[in-house]
């Protein structure tokens, strides 16, 4: 596809995107819900160009700042009050429900190896963070549950990406260690945690000496990206 062409799919696309949010304002559904619906109904028009999109640029481009959008309305404080809560739901619910589309996967295709349905199962089982706060924003909830589902949706990523590049390695090696993989978890999920934590930190401070707009504006924009590329670079956790 020649990049003129591309240029007008991707203008034609954010046009879709702004058509469906209107609708979905105007007869009060959530917008996730809409951009599932007409995505996939665009999928099966005939004529639109087939387009091969490197699945890591995918994630580098649009995972960090949907994160980043998530965290930004998040309380921090409420989080921190249920820590052991949200961490049992990002980790032991994505491990759990991983677990059980492997397993089912496997007594549905048994000619498909366990790590690969352990890989299928890692791919599905975080919920979307962007998603899971449009929705909750309908619904009225106690705070401690509404709180709980936010926070659990923001962190499930890690676990699920680590758990996948776990399944995949499994697939590629035909091996598995449970207390390795452990270790592996723990490594990447809580460095990706602490860069994490040390480009807020940073940000903070540079904020704090700048008086332009423009340049808060800008380094703002940038925080998700150099966060997730430094953790990934170190290899650690990019999500987490």
């Amino acid at each position: 596809m020649e990049l003129a062409h591309l240029f007008e799919l991707v203008v034609a696309t954010f046009l879709v995107i702004i058509v469906l949010h209107y609708v979905a304002h105007r007869i009060g559904l959530p917008a996730p819900v809409a951009l599932i619906v007409g995505g996939a109904s665009l999928a099966f028009l005939p004529g639109l160009p087939t387009i091969d999109v490197d699945p890591a640029l995918v994630i580098v481009m649009f995972l960090p700042p949907l994160l980043f959008d998530s965290a930004w309305a998040v309380a921090m404080g409420q989080m921190r009050r249920h820590t052991i809560g949200i961490a049992s739901l990002a980790i032991g619910a994505v491990l759990f429900t991983t677990v059980v589309i492997a397993w089912v996967t496997h007594l549905l295709f048994p000619d498909l190896p366990l790590a690969a349905c352990a890989a299928l199962g890692a791919i599905v089982s975080p919920p979307d963070a962007v998603s899971a706060r449009a929705v909750l924003q309908k619904v009225r909830l106690p705070r401690r549950i509404k709180v709980l589902l936010e926070g659990e949706s923001l962190l499930n990523d890690a676990s699920g990406l680590v758990l996948f590049r776990f399944a995949v390695a499994a697939v590629a090696s035909g091996t598995f260690s449970a207390p390795s993989a452990i270790g592996q978890f723990c490594l990447l999920a809580f460095g990706g945690a602490l860069v994490g934590g040390a480009v807020g930190m940073t940000w903070v401070k540079l904020v704090r000496r700048l008086d332009d707009e423009y340049l808060i504006i800008a380094t703002t924009a940038l925080l998700s990206w150099t966060s997730y590329l430094l953790a990934e670079t170190i290899h650690v956790s990019g999500p987490a």
